[in-house]
């Protein structure tokens, strides 16, 4: 019973600046303007929500939006932009990047960073 060798993952952040790769970069914008449901540059509660609800399962709780909106930018009305959407999953990257990929692949991701064709 023997099984396939793992597929090495890209990394996400790069050792030699500390940012997002371009293609990771790539990815978390496109997975932003999927979500962006409005295409009005940020996630108002409901896509917030369904952004949860696509890598979770489940929407985030009432504590963890409001730590979201404390830790990440947001604009005038509190919506998640995308800066502060990619400052939220550089901090999982860098702190957990397991979490990262497994948000990578449910949406659809694989370990290069090709966003699989439906």
């Amino acid at each position: 019973m023997s099984k396939e060798p793992k597929e090495k993952k890209l990394r996400l952040i790069s050792r030699e600046t500390g940012d997002f790769t371009p293609k990771a970069e790539a990815a978390f914008e496109e997975i932003f303007k999927r979500f962006d449901a409005d295409s009005d540059g940020v996630l108002n509660e409901k896509e917030l929500d369904d952004f949860a609800i696509a890598c979770n399962g489940e929407p985030f709780d009432a504590n963890s939006k409001a730590e979201l909106r404390n830790a990440f930018d947001t604009d005038e009305k509190e919506q998640l932009t995308l800066k502060g959407f990619f400052e939220m999953y550089h901090t999982q990257s860098s702190a957990e990047p397991s979490e990262s990929w497994k948000d990578l692949n449910k949406l659809g991701y694989d370990s290069q960073l090709n966003l699989a064709k439906k």
